[in-house]
């Protein structure tokens, strides 16, 4: 051992690499695939539990190929609440269904993990009487003024004037679903994910 070491202290600086390189190249390998696994690993664990946008999905059904054309199509990660029913009249069928619906809203806003609804219009009017949704053209107008014209003709607006839903029936994947009502997208009133609510506005652009 010692006559190793004292060769290897007489070695060039290139013969030491090489040296180095001819007994322990195994555990080099072996040790620099474990680092790139377990980076690997780590990344795919945190982007597992990123979410660019929540976005739940009231009144109006939709299956996997909306959602992931939609998500596909803007590439935000996007978590969805779906089947999520609030009628002004329910019946003794739904009345439970309904009730756990607004509840699910509620706590899915409460604890910040929603930032759009999407549903027909009873369901955004009675998001925006909440005061669960933000004045969109106020929004647009704060964080990417360019995407202004192009949604303004597409505002529902409440009897104050608010513009508190867009119009996005005619919008790819919603056009493609054949949806016999008018769809609308309103934005949850936080400051949570505005990047991923401004890559979605732009997709109905």
């Amino acid at each position: 051992m010692k006559e190793r070491f004292r060769t290897f202290k007489q070695l060039s600086a290139k013969q030491k690499l090489q040296y180095i390189w001819d007994y322990y190249k195994i555990h080099i390998i072996v040790t620099v695939v474990l680092i790139c696994a377990i980076f690997s690993i780590v990344k795919t664990v945190k982007r597992a539990g990123a979410v660019d946008l929540y976005i739940a999905y009231v009144n109006v059904a939709v299956d996997n190929k909306v959602t992931d054309a939609l998500s596909g199509s803007s590439g935000l990660i996007v978590s969805s609440y779906k089947d999520l029913l609030i009628t002004e009249n329910p019946s003794g069928e739904n009345l439970e269904y309904a009730y756990a619906s607004s509840m699910k809203l509620m706590s899915a806003i409460s604890a910040d993990k929603l930032d759009v609804i999407i549903g027909d219009s009873y369901a955004m009017s009675y998001a925006n009487g909440a005061e669960y949704l933000v004045d969109i053209e106020d929004f647009v107008s704060a964080n990417n003024p360019q995407l202004l014209d192009k949604l303004k003709p597409l505002f529902l607006l409440d009897d104050n004037g608010k513009a508190y839903a867009i119009d996005i029936s005619g919008f790819a994947p919603f056009k493609s679903a054949g949806y016999s009502e008018p769809i609308y997208l309103g934005i949850v009133a936080s400051d949570n994910h505005v990047d991923g609510k401004l890559t979605l506005l732009r997709e109905f652009m």
